[in-house]
């Protein structure tokens, strides 16, 4: 049995101290606060909470077993098994969708290449002799590989010729043949491999971790599970595209290849003749490996596969044929005309049995010597009447709106290595400036469609504690900048980062943000009577700087979880049926629980603040763990991941946030902290003497030390009484507070007051307010919020004295605050570290199936996030009179936290895209849905959880390029960083894949 984590005891014990606690504070709660009517929706929300933690905690313990695990030679066998039904099902189904079985592939003919383009005959060893040039289907060259003693083999072609269909039909063959534990055949598209900066090892690692995420698991300390895989030659690779390298470096790549991979390691790689030339000639052979060329096709073979997959007709002649009969023998007395040439690759004869076999249109217009001169007018032709001719059947207009779509995909697609459209992945259309500050857009939007039931029952300004629409204007305005800021500052450029460097940059970018949010906050607002979260400020611009420092937190909280830049769709880690059955439950007993308290709010009933709060948070994570508990929410989740292991997950995340955030939390806010008193204290130095002056209906008297400012003016506004004997702070009229009434303390209230005689009381620069009402009552009452009241010089003059004691009064707010972060920021990482699990893209159902996942799995980690982060803010009301104001900074922080999650997704990021593009009018509303009717109708094809167009000159004509026979399509800059799923863009750019059969694709 292992020890730690590993055993079932220990996860069991920790269970039930769990289950105490919980059974602690409910009994607590039923003790004390059972007669308020507020608080009742918290204690039935506290019950559902219970219930949760039970049904969880159960969870562990039937899923905890301390038996040891499978042998390291056993787990990279089953990886190399799972790798390989991934792998069939991909190709299966993109075989399926070629029609490469309707009827039967167009094979192509092939022969040897020169010889100087090959290794020596004595390092090939072949057992037969190389068959001779005949009318053989390609399934020869597939034979050709096992028949190698090296079992090596380069197959060139020029465009359209059918190489990777090849390479298809070679995976799924090999596939077939396979027995558990041999070596799995892999596509990689070189296009992504820069072979002058990267070994070619490395770079197919790096890709199988990133194209299948089961595989970023570790072994050991050095070693990701898809390295392991390689260096057990549990891979067999297939280098597809070596012409799409960059030209200086394919020389280099041949000498990588030969001086990374074993002799005897099966290899099957595609180039254009030029590009291989090219390599051999500045670079070498391949070690080991024969060389063939794929032929031109025949015409008689590009004539019986159109007449074979035409509809039979009768003729005027009476006899039976097809609309491709009266051409195709024109066609055949003439074969130097440009039709006939241009049918000589599949991959035309693919796009003319898409416009014409499958459609009414009459291919005779081929024949017209004016308007097609040239091959090459040919193959544009049919380029430009493919789509439209995929989509003939809505209408001409609908057609032409298609193609016009299609273009502002391939313009965005040719931008991104290997053309790939992954809906994650399609925010790079948005303008840069939208793209920046969408994340903090979309948190607002999703915060207000949170809080709609608060805003019903009127309690909707409690969330802001602003006095007036500009305020809160300012405060969302703030908020969207600092999502800016802190998405491009804070988050991990990319999946996995994470270590001393990222969290020393995010420690001093948050440092320098709050030092300079906090000075121009100081110099703006006036701070020198006190500060206090929540508080009164004096006009717009405090509140811009507020609103950006909270939301400069929140993206701090989950860069330190490890959220990156540019997320990827990520899933959930449930653990089978036992795991979905568990977090059903958990989920019924938070929307029961939310729904009852939500409903004390509706009902007036409570007019509570945070009993509104408690009651959405746990309706909605009680929503998101019912759906993100299906099936269908788990379908492209890689692979289930024990409950303990999801617990150990947790508490690592909580320990190693809290003391990351704590230290970064705690550092900058005691800079930031001394900057505001630095600030202040210089506004404070010049301050005029008013010691026995009267003006604006006050009185300054100086006495003993004690600095007074007299009024016996009515000053009207409310008085917020914390409770547990704490000072009262003072609010003016039309400044509401922002936490009246707590549930967890029934003596906080707020009353209306009239101070007849009112005195400012300053001893060494501290001051409180002295108010006198009716009767002559007295009460002392926190005085900065009344600061509006008083003149300004009188501002300056009651507030002079000692720096240490402005330090006093503003430092341990701050600090507060700072610890506040440190255990918001754990409880968001425990969260990310336990429920992210990268999304299996590769084995994906499809991509909106991908998206739905993505959506669900964000939706639960952001309503968890709301959950915890509540539980922690929650007793921040039993602190006594509330210090420093960290009940504002709890309620702050509560909900926003949740939806900064979703706005953060890789679902959030494409909720933005999509309603951008669709307002603009550059695609559809449904754009999911116009991708899948483009990938029904061949014009695109699907590689896991994204799309690509089914060739590269497709692709090319829809983007309006005209790129040359041998001109790769461009990579960006971080081309070298795998980005596609396993395939990538598995049927090589010169697949011909579209609606035709066979090799025609290739």
């Amino acid at each position: 049995m292992h020890g730690g984590w590993h055993s079932a005891r220990l996860r069991r014990r920790l269970g039930f101290a769990v289950c105490g606690a919980s059974l602690a504070g409910l009994a607590g709660s039923l003790r004390f606060w059972w007669d308020d009517t507020a608080t009742a929706g918290v204690l039935v929300s506290a019950i559902g909470a219970f219930v949760s933690v039970a049904a969880l905690v159960t969870d562990l313990v039937q899923n905890g077993t301390g038996t040891a695990g499978p042998s390291d030679g056993e787990i990279r066998r089953r990886a190399a098994d799972s790798l390989a039904d991934a792998v069939r099902e991909q190709w299966g189904a993109e075989a399926r969708l070629r029609r490469l079985q309707d009827p039967a592939p167009l094979d192509v003919e092939w022969e040897p290449a020169e010889r100087r383009l090959a290794d020596h005959a004595q390092n090939i060893r072949w057992r037969p002799p190389l068959p001779a040039p005949r009318d053989s289907d390609d399934g020869a060259v597939l034979g050709a590989l096992p028949a190698l003693p090296s079992r090596r083999l380069v197959v060139l072609g020029g465009p359209g010729t059918g190489k990777s269909v090849l390479a298809i039909r070679f995976v799924i063959g090999r596939l077939a043949e396979r027995q558990p534990g041999e070596p799995v055949p892999v596509i990689f598209p070189l296009v992504g491999w820069d072979p002058r900066r990267t070994g070619l090892r490395d770079w197919m690692a790096t890709r199988l971790a990133t194209d299948y995420p089961p595989l970023a698991a570790p072994v050991d300390d050095r070693r990701l599970l898809a390295r392991a895989l390689l260096d057990s030659d549990l891979v067999l690779p297939v280098l597809d595209g070596f012409d799409e390298l960059a030209r200086p470096a394919q020389g280099e790549a041949v000498r990588r290849v030969n001086a990374e991979l074993e002799a005897d390691l099966p290899l099957l790689l595609t180039s254009r003749h030029e590009a291989w030339e090219t390599a051999v000639t500045e670079g070498d052979v391949l070690t080991a490996a024969e060389v063939v060329e794929l032929r031109p096709l025949r015409l008689d073979r590009a004539a019986a596969h159109l007449e074979r997959t035409a509809r039979p007709l009768r003729l005027d002649d009476g006899e039976v044929g097809t609309v491709w009969t009266p051409v195709l023998n024109r066609l055949t007395r003439s074969p130097a005309s440009p039709a006939a040439r241009a049918l000589s690759t599949p991959l035309m004869v693919a796009l003319a049995r898409a416009v014409y076999s499958d459609t009414s249109r009459d291919p005779s217009e081929l024949l017209d010597p004016d308007r097609f001169s040239s091959v090459e007018s040919v193959e544009e032709h049919l380029l430009k009447a493919f789509v439209p001719a995929a989509f003939a059947d809505v209408g001409p207009r609908a057609a032409e709106t298609a193609v016009r779509r299609l273009t502002v995909l391939a313009r965005a697609a040719r931008r991104r290595a290997g053309g790939r459209l992954a809906w994650w992945e399609l925010e790079s259309m948005l303008p840069r400036t939208l793209a920046l500050y969408a994340p903090g857009l979309l948190a607002i939007v999703a915060l207000s469609a949170l809080v709609l039931p608060v805003a019903v029952a009127r309690t909707a300004s409690d969330l802001a504690g602003a006095e007036d629409l500009t305020s809160i204007v300012a405060a969302l305005a703030g908020q969207t900048i600092g999502f800016a800021f802190g998405a491009r500052f804070l988050l991990p450029s990319a999946p996995g980062r994470r270590g001393r460097r990222l969290l020393v940059r995010q420690g001093l970018v948050t440092a320098g943000a709050s030092v300079l949010l906090w000075a121009g906050f100081a110099w703006t607002d006036d701070l020198r009577l006190g500060f206090r979260f929540g508080g009164v400020s004096d006009g717009w611009i405090p509140d811009l700087f507020g609103g950006c420092l909270f939301a400069t937190l929140f993206t701090l909280f989950f860069g330190i979880a490890g959220l990156p830049r540019r997320p990827v769709p990520l899933s959930l880690p449930w653990s089978g049926s036992a795991g979905r059955a568990s977090a059903r439950v958990c989920g019924a007993a938070l929307l029961l629980s939310g729904a009852c308290a939500t409903g004390l709010v509706l009902a007036g009933r409570s007019g509570s603040l945070w009993t509104a709060l408690v009651g959405i948070t746990c309706a909605v994570a009680g929503v998101a763990l019912l759906a993100g508990a299906t099936r269908r929410a788990g379908r492209d989740s890689p692979h289930p991941v024990r409950a303990g292991r999801v617990a150990r997950r947790f508490v690592v995340g909580i320990t190693r946030g809290t003391a990351a955030a704590l230290v970064i939390g705690v550092g900058a806010c005691a800079a930031a902290g001394l900057t505001a008193v630095a600030v202040t204290a210089a506004k404070s130095a010049s301050a005029t003497d008013l010691a026995g002056r009267q003006f604006g209906g006050w009185r300054f008297v100086e006495r003993h030390g004690v600095r007074t400012a007299v009024t016996a003016r009515p000053l009207r506004g409310t008085l917020l009484i914390p409770g547990g004997g704490a000072r009262p702070v003072a609010y003016p009229e039309g400044a509401k507070p922002s936490d009246c009434t707590l549930p967890l303390l029934d003596r906080r209230k707020c009353v209306p007051f009239t101070s007849l005689r009112t005195v400012f009381e300053s001893r060494d620069g501290a001051v409180a307010v002295r108010l006198t009402f009716a009767g002559e009552r007295t009460t002392v009452a926190y005085a900065a919020n009344l600061r509006s009241t008083l003149p300004q010089s009188a501002r300056g003059w009651l507030a002079q004295g000692p720096v240490s004691g402005l330090l006093q009064r503003t430092l341990p707010p701050l600090l507060g605050a700072g610890v506040l972060i440190g255990v918001v920021g754990g409880c968001v990482c425990g969260v990310y570290r336990a429920l992210s699990v990268p999304s299996d893209v590769m084995r994906a159902a499809g991509p909106a199936s991908s998206l739905r996942t993505d959506r669900t799995a964000s939706v639960t980690r952001g309503g968890a996030v709301a959950l915890l982060v509540g539980l922690v803010c929650v007793p921040l009301a039993a602190l006594p009179g509330d210090p420093g104001g960290l009940v504002h900074v709890g309620t702050q922080l509560w909900l926003p936290l949740g939806t900064a999650a979703l706005s953060l997704s890789a679902w959030g990021r494409f909720t933005v895209t999509r309603v951008w593009l669709a307002m603009t009018g550059r695609l559809p509303w449904r754009l999911m849905a116009f991708l899948e009717d483009a990938h029904r109708r061949g014009v695109l094809r699907q590689n896991g959880a994204s799309f690509e167009f089914r060739h590269v000159r497709l692709h090319a004509h829809l983007a309006g390029d005209s790129p040359s026979e041998d001109t790769p399509l461009p990579a960006r800059a971080d081309a070298a960083r795998p980005l596609q799923p396993y395939g990538g863009r598995a049927a090589d750019r010169e697949n011909t894949g579209i609606g035709g059969s066979g090799a025609d694709r290739g």
